[in-house]
């Protein structure tokens, strides 16, 4: 899995943000075929209008949103959420398709140590998952995007050409989000005021890491000790907390879990997202 990130600082509108980020493009489906040229009556594949390029291969009844109606939606969010938008995501040419805004207003964990409010509208072509907002916090300090609770981080959006209902559609997502913002910084203060012993440590890794396995390969005892580095000596590590050990393995995942940059993108963006959400589980249920 590979991503491509677009800088969206000045954009205003979704609109813009899809020019920016060269997402003019529409998902058309196209019939498939066998090398011997049978034709393939339950699938098609999903293809970019811009390059031919296929984003996906789905059943017969799929249809997809596509870019400029699904994104246009965010507009309502961020005008009523006081929110800017910040990046664009395009996964894997356009497997997925993430639009990405910062809510106004940081939250201090501890002195320094400053965080974000993200909402996320994700786009897929290839039948993964619904279209859907995503909430996340990004921790400035070492540049790592922090996940919690699989079912509570995230809701599908509906659509509707109805301006009335997508206002309501917008509010809805508002109401969740700030529900799971302030939960999350409840629980992320709590964890940066635990102090950790070296069995909890040792339990967060084997939960995390090593899960059902007796066998460790060198491969993951060196990342390992580098998430037990970063632990020690992290990008605002060091405390010896639940939350610094939290960050330590969000910082290897999003940092130093592949040499290939776009790698480490995806890995950040969507790819490592369920190992996050499961970190906290982890951490919360040692901790708190």
């Amino acid at each position: 899995m590979k991503a491509v990130s677009y800088d969206l600082k000045g954009v205003k509108t979704a609109a813009e943000a899809l020019d920016s980020a060269e997402l003019n493009w529409e998902a058309q489906p196209v019939n498939l075929l066998t090398e011997s040229g049978i034709a393939v009556p339950d699938h098609r594949a999903i293809v970019r209008s811009d390059n031919n390029g296929v984003i996906g291969v789905v059943g017969s009844r799929y249809l997809p949103i596509q870019n400029s109606f699904g994104f246009s939606f965010f507009d309502t969010v961020c005008d009523q959420y006081n929110a800017k938008y910040d990046r664009a995501y395009v996964v894997d040419g356009g497997h997925k398709v993430i639009l990405e805004a910062t809510v106004n207003g940081a939250i201090t964990i501890r002195k320094g140590d400053d965080v974000f409010k993200k909402i996320r509208l994700i786009n897929t072509f290839d039948g993964s998952s619904p279209f859907m907002a995503q909430f996340s916090i990004w921790r400035q300090i070492c540049k790592n995007g922090l996940m919690g609770w699989a079912k509570e981080n995230k809701c599908k959006v509906h659509h509707t050409k109805n301006a009335e209902c997508r206002a309501a559609e917008a509010l809805r997502i508002m109401s969740t989000s700030v529900e799971y913002f302030k939960k999350f910084e409840i629980q992320l203060k709590q964890l940066a005021n635990k102090i950790i012993d070296r069995k909890q440590i040792d339990q967060f890794i084997k939960q995390c890491m090593n899960p059902k396995k007796d066998a460790v390969s060198t491969r993951l005892k060196n990342d390992i000790a580098e998430v037990e580095k970063l632990f020690e000596a992290g990008a605002g590590t060091g405390q010896g907390t639940g939350y610094d050990i939290f960050n330590s393995y969000v910082e290897w995942i999003d940092h130093y879990r592949s040499a290939d940059a776009e790698t480490r993108l995806a890995n950040a963006i969507i790819g490592s997202v369920s190992m996050k959400e499961h970190a906290f589980e982890v951490i919360s249920n040692i901790c708190l």
